[in-house]
């Protein structure tokens, strides 16, 4: 959808929490499954949670009866923990630690039901909605020259003598008035009917001036954000929503014939898709919060209107890559695409690329390298204990997402319990440049999986060997873009006590978006990490596998550099954003 098309206005009904909750947290398990006929009780047609891999077409989905998950109950309190039924919430409640965390799920949710609160009603006529006089606009004219006043001395502060926790301050100080109007909640004045009946001049500088409220806002976040204010930074980042969606509500259908208008419509969605990814983050650094990140995507999907860049709650990239449209079901519309296999979370093994089976052919030769790197670097722990370390040691492994890595960088922060380090083969910090210390893996790597090896040494991945040790947690995270996917070739697995457990009851696994996998020795697990998913090894056993990361196949090749050229652009761009206050 082009930014240029009128968008539909957005009201308090419009921006719902998550709730498609995908497993109880008394229990574990997902939804239970019945046949019904459309009851209340379970999930209507829209609502089913359908296999990762099932591409049911809408005619089977729409059958008066079928075969359901029925929804689990979600705590009314909290809207973040769901259960099969009372049982499984008292479970959860006295041994589950939900006693401790309700209270704070909840107050951390606040600023999304603020959002949405400051919305009109979804009974609102089209006038009602234009003549809502905004809850920012009730700023009188001395705080608004005052606000003005001390952000310009901040920012001069900021800029030229660099004193940045007193701009900082100033900041804050600039903006008291904005906090104690919304935290007033005062957004039911109705305007006179001489002021309803603006100027196209009128809302011409209205909008102006809600944009440039907005991006103070959201640069006072991003101060508070990195100065471990969060709670603060939260409430700005849904002030700035609630400004940015109200003027797209203003200019709701009236803005084909205003050239300015739309080009405030181009400026406020950039700035809302950025408010919106601030707020995301901001509860994706704390594992206790991080499942509110499903409620925040899930709203910014509901407000882009087409224009925000995630379309699923847990899939949740910071880059989103564009790619041409996908295939269709075949002439009996029961069967998946080429194309729509592969824009899957988890491609099963028998839709897996020819190379596949050719590394899965050649697993123990790589093994037998992968062995040969473990040794050397056993023998160069103890050389270290013993005083005697080589300068010229050629095995080095390191924690995942240290040193010289540029991709993943990060990834180290995902890692809760346990230990998960790397030797790299192929990208930055790749431990050798030549095919010396695996010379058999990495040729099959060149001449087979060649799109491995260009996004690595692009810049935009790695090929590693993996290995987790006993009893580790990934908690749950999304990968930093779409444009390429991740295969894992086992290696080294550790025995599952519940093998044939197809709710993920094993003690070695991996979730990729709403189900758990395993691996296997010698076989390929193939995923997109731009969804949500995690890992547990609950296990005494070491995990290794061969991690790839290659490009994915939905991504024509004269596009690839292009996609990632723009993926760092945004990066940086993300960065200057917060060191760069906006002028007054």
């Amino acid at each position: 959808m082009s930014s240029s098309s009128t968008p539909s206005c957005i009201t308090s009904s419009t921006l719902t929490l998550f709730s498609d909750w995908s497993f109880c947290n008394g229990c574990g398990l997902p939804p239970r499954i019945g046949t019904a006929k459309n009851d209340d009780e379970t999930t209507t047609t829209d609502d089913l949670i359908n296999d990762d891999n099932s591409c049911m077409n809408k005619q089977q989905q729409q059958t008066t009866t079928t075969s359901t998950r029925k929804k689990l109950l979600i705590c009314r309190k909290c809207k973040t923990a769901a259960y099969h039924d009372s049982a499984c919430q008292k479970i959860h409640w006295a041994k589950g630690r939900h006693k401790y965390e309700c209270k704070k799920l909840s107050v951390a949710l606040q600023p999304l039901r603020d959002i949405s609160s400051s919305l009109p009603s979804s009974n609102s006529s089209y006038s009602n909605r234009r003549r809502c006089l905004w809850w920012w606009k009730h700023l009188g004219q001395k705080d608004l020259i005052d606000c003005n006043k001390i952000w310009k001395f901040s920012s001069i502060r900021w800029n030229r003598d660099e004193e940045y926790l007193d701009a900082m301050d100033g900041f804050q100080k600039a903006l008291e008035p904005i906090m104690k109007i919304w935290n007033e909640n005062n957004q039911e004045i109705i305007l006179s009917a001489k002021e309803s009946s603006s100027s196209s001049s009128s809302s011409s500088t209205t909008s102006i001036f809600g944009i440039q409220l907005a991006r103070k806002l959201l640069f006072c976040a991003y101060c508070e954000a990195d100065g471990n204010q969060p709670d603060s930074s939260r409430s700005r980042l849904a002030q700035c929503i609630s400004i940015l969606l109200q003027l797209r509500n203003f200019e709701c259908g009236s803005f084909d014939d205003n050239k300015q208008q739309k080009k405030n419509h181009d400026i406020i969605t950039p700035l809302l898709n950025d408010a919106w990814m601030e707020l995301m983050f901001s509860y994706e650094d704390l594992p206790e919060l991080r499942k509110i990140t499903y409620h925040v995507a899930h709203m910014a999907i509901q407000s882009g209107k087409g224009r925000c860049e995630w379309n699923d709650p847990m899939q949740r990239p910071g880059y989103m890559a564009k790619f041409d449209a996908v295939g269709i079901s075949d002439s009996n519309n029961n069967d998946c695409s080429a194309d729509n296999i592969m824009s899957l979370p988890y491609i099963l093994p028998e839709q897996h690329p020819e190379w596949c089976r050719i590394l899965e052919n050649n697993w123990k030769d790589i093994k037998a390298e992968l062995s040969v790197l473990l040794l050397q670097n056993n023998n160069n722990n103890i050389n270290r204990n013993t005083m005697m370390t080589s300068s010229s040691s050629s095995s080095t492994w390191g924690r995942v997402g240290c040193g010289n890595r540029g991709s993943g960088s990060d990834d180290h922060r995902v890692v809760s319990s346990g230990d998960w380090t790397e030797y790299v083969l192929f990208g930055t910090g790749a431990v050798s440049y030549t095919d010396d210390d695996a010379p058999v893996t990495k040729r099959l790597l060149k001449r087979y999986v060649a799109d491995a090896v260009s996004l690595a040494e692009s810049g935009g991945g790695e090929i590693i060997f993996s290995k987790l040790a006993p009893h580790t947690h990934i908690d749950a995270h999304c990968g930093p873009t779409n444009f390429r996917l991740t295969a894992h070739l086992g290696l080294t697995v550790p025995n599952n006590n519940n093998d044939d457990d197809a709710n993920g009851g094993g003690e070695c696994k991996i979730r990729v978006k709403n189900s758990w996998y395993y691996w296997e020795t010698g076989k390929i697990l193939l995923f997109d990490d731009s969804y949500e998913h995690e890992i547990r090894n609950d296990t005494d056993e070491v995990r290794i596998v061969l991690l790839m990361r290659f490009w994915h196949p939905l991504l024509r090749n004269e596009k690839r550099q292009l996609e990632l050229s723009e993926a760092r652009r945004q990066k940086e761009m993300a960065v200057e954003k917060r060191y760069h206050p906006p002028l007054v």
